[in-house]
């Protein structure tokens, strides 16, 4: 059984790399800085990480070349260092320290598929149904 206190330090750990990461990532001019709709929540799993997910551009390519051209120069960061970024998965995860992150563009939303949701998209409003009489 584990405690509170058993779970402490490595998650410290895991909350220093995630915010090496994201201020690599998500400042100016990294390539997150100005995506729509960037998420972020833990991957449910025994060894722990992150997922990260956003909308349409970069792609997942993009961001793993600059996280590593990142760690391999000192000028651009001083946040990461050469060695602490491992590409996995055929670029789909970056092990960064021993923390792993998961890589999720996804494709932007088309104005047909808002105009099929009618409504709900802006209200919640479900579509009522008519009854034949």
């Amino acid at each position: 059984m584990t405690t509170a206190d058993s779970q402490t330090l490595p998650r410290l750990h895991d909350y220093e790399v995630l915010g090496r990461v994201l201020s690599v990532l998500c400042s100016t001019p990294g390539p997150l800085a100005e995506c729509l709709g960037f998420r972020l929540w833990p991957r449910l799993h025994k060894d722990g990480g992150y997922v990260l997910s956003w909308h349409g551009h970069p792609s997942m390519h993009e961001v793993t070349d600059y996280l590593c051209a990142a760690a391999a120069d000192d000028e651009m960061t001083a946040d990461l260092r050469p060695g602490d970024i491992q590409l996995h998965r055929e670029r789909t995860a970056v092990i960064v320290r021993g923390v792993q992150f998961n890589l999720q563009p996804e494709p932007m939303p088309s104005p047909e598929s808002y105009l099929a949701l009618g409504e709900f998209w802006r209200t919640g409003a479900l579509p009522r149904k008519t009854i034949d009489s």
